[in-house]
């Protein structure tokens, strides 16, 4: 397994070490029966509530499926990286999409030092309602107590948790892009080793959530979308979705103006109907507006509509971004449309489906609906035939983005808008 690009520096490292024995300000713990409600179209939810001086704010996300996967009497770890750092770091667990309640047992947050080795003294124990294991009802999630302590951003956190009955039609994201190690039959959560983990996927299981109390000025941004968001091309723990690469330039700003990147991607996923996942407008309440501390939303998706689908014109998706645009502005949410990006030479091309993709982008752009314009298209077509991605930012299939590709999407972006 080739050794992850990005890693933490020296300082950072030692910062999450001393969460072993750091005493700092946490946000309270929520009761016992706290448990947020959700459905499968995510048309309610329950917000979490801030403590005095600070807010719940989510540093990392990933939208949920259901997944062919089967898991039993072995241990669950994955790696996944925050975007701002705070104190009384909560993970939230989720059987959304499961038929039957699921027990996850010696739940731990440490922080990676490599592959499935956790850094020595920063492995922590996990506790819900101050219960050391926690039974996730279906259709249902879950946040944990605080953990006490501070979480730099552009940490490698892992969180491991002992799964003791078979579960089948496991709630998790299909494509992490990351590497989830598994292990031999036993509990081993606690452990620090990479001892017993002899098994890999590249699926994320469970989790769903992290968020972190920051100051009640910091907020975050949800990235909504399909493959492109989700970070299609890029190899396994390389973390250069678009949105980590957002990250990077928000992190190179003042303290007070940084802001949380949370991934709301799934790839296939469809505005209009189901497909991967649940359909855009089922899944945006629960996957945008119920996250904690949300600022903005940044919509890219439409593509999948467009080339599986037979429209005869741009009328449905064009609702379909009016009704996204109505929830978001009645929770005071910003939402910020993202242009289609080209897609010649992919397979399902065809020149109606791309009179329609221009008529979604000329009216994401000069229709005002939006708060405002990010114009991905722009930034990747090729100049001389706008039709398809310049050969710098395309993957291969003409339609997926190279790390290139995904580094100019980011770099659309206005920082001001967000």
């Amino acid at each position: 397994m080739p050794r992850p690009t990005h890693r933490l520096s020296v300082a950072a490292l030692a910062l999450a070490a001393a969460t072993a024995t750091t005493t700092a300000v946490v946000l309270p713990a929520a009761p016992a029966d706290a448990q947020t409600q959700v459905d499968r179209q995510g048309d309610r939810g329950k917000g979490e509530q801030p403590a005095a001086s600070h807010r719940l704010v989510g540093t990392w996300s990933a939208s949920t499926t259901r997944l062919v996967a089967a898991l039993g009497d072995q241990t669950v770890r994955m790696v996944v990286r925050t975007s701002i750092g705070g104190t009384g770091m909560r993970i939230r667990l989720s059987n959304l999409f499961g038929s039957a309640p699921v027990t996850l047992r010696g739940v731990h947050v440490g922080v990676q030092a490599y592959g499935a080795e956790i850094l020595t003294g920063t492995n922590r124990p996990v506790t819900f309602g101050g219960r050391k294991s926690v039974t996730i009802g279906s259709g249902r999630a879950t946040w944990s107590d605080p953990i006490p302590g501070k979480i730099p951003g552009g940490s490698d956190v892992v969180v491991s948790f002992y799964v003791p009955s078979n579960v089948r039609g496991v709630t998790g994201h299909e494509r992490a892009y990351a590497t989830t190690y598994l292990s031999d039959p036993g509990d081993f959560a606690a452990d620090e080793s990479a001892n017993g983990f002899t098994y890999t996927s590249t699926q994320w299981y469970f989790l769903d959530r992290i968020a972190v109390g920051a100051p009640k000025t910091m907020r975050s941004i949800v990235a909504f979308g399909d493959s492109l968001t989700d970070g299609a091309g890029q190899s396994a723990d390389a973390n250069r979705r678009w949105t980590d690469y957002l990250h990077h330039r928000l992190g190179r700003l003042p303290a007070n103006r940084r802001m949380g990147v949370l991934n709301a991607g799934i790839a296939g996923n469809r505005l209009l109907h189901h497909d991967v996942g649940p359909r855009g407008l089922g899944r945006f309440n629960r996957d945008v507006l119920t996250q904690p501390g949300v600022r903005t939303v940044i919509v890219y998706e439409g593509i999948n509509d467009i080339s599986r689908g037979y429209y005869t014109s741009a009328a449905p998706l064009i609702d379909g971004y009016k009704r996204l645009i109505k929830m978001a502005h009645a929770r005071k949410v910003r939402i910020l449309g993202g242009t289609l990006t080209p897609f010649y030479g992919f397979g399902s091309w065809t020149q109606e489906r791309e009179e329609i993709r221009q008529q979604v982008n000329r009216w994401i752009r000069t229709s005002g609906a939006f708060d405002g314009v990010i114009d991905f298209d722009k930034a990747v077509r090729d100049p001389d035939f706008p039709d398809q991605l310049a050969a710098q930012y395309d993957v291969g299939d003409h339609l997926h983005m190279s790390d290139a590709g995904r580094r100019r999407l980011a770099y659309a972006v206005d920082l001001r808008r967000l």
